[in-house]
């Protein structure tokens, strides 16, 4: 009677010990990447004309087998504006209505609350158009790196550094303006400051509050950034 007890007992400890295990893994989940499909980055997307100054565009993304529903949003670069978040999409595909010729950024995340588990997309851009001809589409509007909104920043023998990301959809060669002021963001530039070509510059400060912004040209036509504050100690 012996025997057969112990091999119970070594059975339970077994088996507790695997429960426990699998119960271990699961409580911390990775961080996901959900992928973006169409309309591809810094392209144009060609949807469906519904007025003179409207279109219908769709955006799709591939699917994450753990998820059960996106959150999509939509932003209007040109106005720094969110012009969409929808929640609780159950497909991998969105279908909606943009101004025509205006550039936007779009991105999607999700969230499995039964695995507390993440997915989050690139943020990517693109212009909406369809039934107009344009030969030159302006640059997206840079995408601001550093310092960011609100940021407190240490200036180094006087100076800081200034980062930036420009695009394009046909890849033409952009160049940049910096502003950069204590009042607004929008006075004049100093000409040491103009037709730029790298995405970065070392800028001699004083301590106080900054705005700064980057318009980038593609020799045709241009596209201003948003405006960042931030604080120089």
């Amino acid at each position: 009677m012996r025997k057969p007890l112990i091999y119970i007992v070594l059975l339970l400890v077994i088996f507790s010990t695997a429960c426990s295990k699998d119960d271990n893994e699961n409580t911390a989940p990775e961080l996901g990447e959900l992928h973006l499909s169409i309309p591809l980055d810094n392209s144009t997307c060609e949807g469906k004309s519904i007025s003179s100054t409207k279109c219908e565009v769709v955006l799709s993304w591939e699917p994450t087998s753990d998820q059960e529903s996106y959150t999509l949003k939509v932003t209007n670069l040109q106005t720094s504006k969110v012009v969409l978040i929808q929640n609780d999409i159950k497909t991998t595909s969105y279908k909606l209505t943009l101004d025509k010729n205006v550039p936007f950024s779009w991105e999607v995340s999700s969230f499995n609350g039964a695995l507390e588990k993440k997915n989050s997309s690139s943020v990517w851009k693109f212009y909406a158009s369809a039934g107009v001809s344009v030969t030159n589409y302006a640059p997206f509007p840079a995408d601001l790196i550093a310092p960011i909104q609100d940021k407190i920043v240490t200036a180094v023998d006087g100076k800081i550094t200034l980062k930036w990301a420009g695009s394009d959809t046909d890849s033409s060669v952009l160049k940049y303006t910096v502003y950069l002021d204590k009042v607004d963001g929008k006075q004049t530039p100093a000409a040491t400051l103009t037709n730029l070509s790298d995405t970065q510059i070392s800028v001699a400060v004083a301590s106080g509050t900054y705005y700064w912004r980057v318009k980038t040209s593609d020799g045709n036509s241009s596209s201003f950034s948003q405006i960042v504050k931030f604080t120089v100690n």
